[in-house]
């Protein structure tokens, strides 16, 4: 009876483990799938008397191929869209982006004054300190968890001022 069921499992095994390679057989993931990298992931405090914060991080896309991010979510918070800043008619203004292309081999920063995270509807109060799960979602079907870090207005100014300090470098 052992033996029986040594012998079925094995079979099984076997099965299970070359169905899996036929099914990838003849290309390899690496080349189609974008490697991704998500740094500095921050999300502001929402300021007394406000619906709206934001959230910054940068994105690398290390591979060879484009990759198309079309959503963003941050638990505990209702709905994330993302933006960016144009320059129009003279003005600075604010728009929402659908999807955003990240070049192969190409860094974005999502910070002030340009591409950035508009956060809406808290489920409960951000708190400076806390870390709350990123996940980006690309057109391919793939997506990138990271943690975010809940920041207040000041530290947030900070690190800005900081980043164009030390920019030269």
């Amino acid at each position: 009876m052992i033996k029986q069921c040594i012998s079925i499992a094995s079979a099984l095994m076997v099965g299970v483990f070359s169905s899996s390679l036929m099914a990838h057989e003849g290309h390899e993931h690496d080349s189609v799938v974008a490697q991704l990298q998500v740094t500095h992931a921050q999300v502001r405090e929402f300021l007394p008397a406000t619906k709206a914060s934001v959230a910054y991080f940068s994105i690398k896309n290390h591979s060879n191929v484009p990759a198309t991010l079309t959503k963003a979510t941050i638990d505990g918070l209702g709905r994330v869209e993302i933006h960016e800043h144009v320059h129009a008619d003279g003005m600075m203004k604010m728009q929402k982006v659908e999807s955003l292309l990240i070049k192969a081999h190409q860094q974005l920063d999502f910070k002030p004054g340009s591409y950035h995270l508009m956060v809406f509807e808290p489920q409960e109060p951000l708190k400076v300190g806390q870390d709350r799960k990123l996940t980006l979602y690309f057109e391919d079907g793939n997506r990138v968890f990271t943690n975010a870090k809940v920041v207040s207005l000041a530290s947030q100014a900070e690190s800005v001022k900081a980043s164009k300090d030390h920019s030269h470098h």
